[in-house]
């Protein structure tokens, strides 16, 4: 599944979140830290995951997880985010049009019982 993450989105998540740190939102501070452009907080990036695996599998649940940060995301950044399902777990990876891993990580899952 390929998403681009838009300065806007990353806007929306720093007020929702309360993390407001400059890197995120300021191209100053981010070129200050060595970056070319803000970068992506790790959690937004995490939580787009789980809400990208869930909305295409809809009869399960996410019961614990951990991800892996390879690289920071640079905000406007096209990722992909792919999914392998492997018994009760999947093993997801970000990685940049550039086939650059962004993050690394793995659900465990459970069936949904409505």
């Amino acid at each position: 599944m390929r998403k681009c993450i838009t300065a806007e989105a990353i806007q929306q998540y720093a007020e929702a979140s309360k993390d407001r740190a400059d890197i995120h939102l300021n191209a100053e501070a981010a070129a200050k830290a060595g970056f070319r452009r803000p970068i992506a907080h790790g959690m937004y990036i995490m939580g787009l995951a789980q809400s990208m695996y869930l909305s295409e599998n809809p009869m399960k649940w996410i019961t614990a997880y951990s991800m892996k940060f390879e690289k920071p995301l640079l905000v406007e950044t096209v990722v992909i985010f792919d999914f392998k399902e492997s018994n009760d777990n999947v093993l997801v990876t970000v990685t940049a049009e550039t086939e650059e891993v962004i993050a690394s990580g793995i659900f465990s899952t459970k069936e949904r019982f409505e």
